[in-house]
């Protein structure tokens, strides 16, 4: 990747950012207290309403934010969900962009509940961050619309936010287009998941453990401090506005799923559908662009996998030639394979995986289209399968602790 310019608000915000471990440099966790110090009046300039940090504390409070557009179907659940916790949000936005589908109608009847605000279409990243713009909480939680929060979601939140961490984030429960629990439950997170294991995952992998948006929980400030406003309004809030979260501070992983993931015709992020080369082409370039962002907003000149191969290209490239090569491509599944057992992953996922596309070596392109397809959408694989994998995750859950 070519070297990019720094962000405009990079520095500004963001500091000296701390490089990989490898580098010599130290973990944002061992820097001097008074580092920290200086960190935290830099995001006051990020717009949070600071106190004096004398004397005890008010537990942090957690706003939602709900960007939506033609997802009349879903929208009302996901109303519902958040307004049915055992510990409420602080304050609930909706942000109806530009929907033609009678989403807005349905909004609306929450008025008394939940602000609205009303835009014209500009992509999920920029209805985020039109809901970003009004929270008025320290914390931000963004449950897309089609999605829904479990009701002891801020409950089981609030407690990890005491050291005021950059990020919480914890798994999602796959649903079926009826909200109906599908036996999948992801991202699986490796015992003792540190910003250090996330920083080599961005290096070896491609990306951390990391679960879609309605499984973050984002310090507000942070967030903003990022300056997002100033990328392509029509990109994912949990690509690079994710990537960069282990180089800011500490990030906290809950394993319990607190919110459901709604898998479903017409999601942005289906994987039902079969696989094509297409698809596996476009993935590589909406992954190389999200880090080129990502770099950018770091201010640093390339991804921190670079100049290397890493596991997420490794397999989106192996994909690829399984569906449009005679032969398989043995050399590159090796090298996938070598960079996998490094990754900081439950080593049942590791062997799953590796298994999983090592099964590409057989000679027909119709059986690979299908194996393809198994590993890379939960709701396609048959239900006896679904109940093997969550079989084997709860048990290596419980070797690991």
């Amino acid at each position: 990747m070519p070297t990019l310019p720094p962000h405009p608000a990079a520095r500004a915000v963001l500091g000296a950012l701390p490089a990989d471990r490898e580098s010599g440099d130290r973990d944002p966790r061992d820097r001097d207290p008074r580092d920290r110090d200086q960190r935290d009046l830099v995001r006051r300039d990020g717009r949070r309403d600071d106190v004096d940090r004398v004397g005890p504390r008010a537990a942090p409070s957690i706003a939602a934010v709900v960007p939506c557009f033609d997802y009349a179907a879903f929208i009302g659940d996901a109303i519902e969900s958040l307004l049915s916790q055992t510990q409420p949000y602080a304050q609930v936005v909706v942000v109806d962009d530009g929907s033609q589908d009678g989403s807005l109608e349905i909004i609306r009847r929450y008025a008394d509940q939940v602000e609205i605000v009303e835009q014209e279409n500009r992509g999920h990243l920029g209805a985020s961050l039109a809901g970003l713009a009004r929270v008025r909480a320290d914390y931000v939680h963004v449950l897309d619309a089609d999605d829904v929060a479990f009701p002891t979601l801020v409950e089981t939140v609030t407690p990890a936010l005491s050291e005021r961490p950059v990020k919480v984030q914890f798994a999602l429960a796959g649903l079926d287009a009826t909200g109906e629990l599908n036996d999948s439950v992801f991202p699986s997170f490796a015992a003792g998941y540190d910003v250090a294991a996330m920083r080599e995952d961005n290096r070896v992998v491609g990306f951390y453990q990391c679960p879609p948006t309605s499984g973050n929980v984002f310090d507000t400030a942070t967030l903003r401090g990022l300056s997002l406003e100033h990328e392509d309004p029509r990109l994912p809030l949990d690509g690079a506005g994710c990537a960069v979260m282990p180089y800011l501070g500490e990030v906290v992983t809950i394993e319990e799923p607190l919110a459901g993931y709604r898998v479903h015709g017409v999601s942005l992020s289906n994987t039902q559908v079969a696989p094509t080369p297409a698809q596996a082409e476009r993935e590589i370039v909406e992954f190389e662009r999200n880090w080129e962002v990502a770099a950018r907003l770091m201010g640093h000149p390339a991804p921190p996998y670079a100049p290397d191969e890493p596991v997420f290209l490794l397999e989106r490239r192996l994909i690829h030639g399984g569906l449009v090569r005679r032969a398989p491509d043995v050399a590159r599944l090796v090298r996938y394979l070598r960079r996998l057992s490094r990754a900081n992953m439950p080593c049942w996922q590791r062997a799953a995986q590796g298994v999983w596309m090592s099964v590409l070596l057989v000679p027909s392109r119709r059986a690979r289209a299908r194996l393809v397809l198994l590993r890379r959408s939960g709701s396609a694989r048959p239900r006896w399968m679904r109940s093997l994998l969550a079989v084997v995750r709860r048990r290596g859950t419980r070797l690991a602790s």
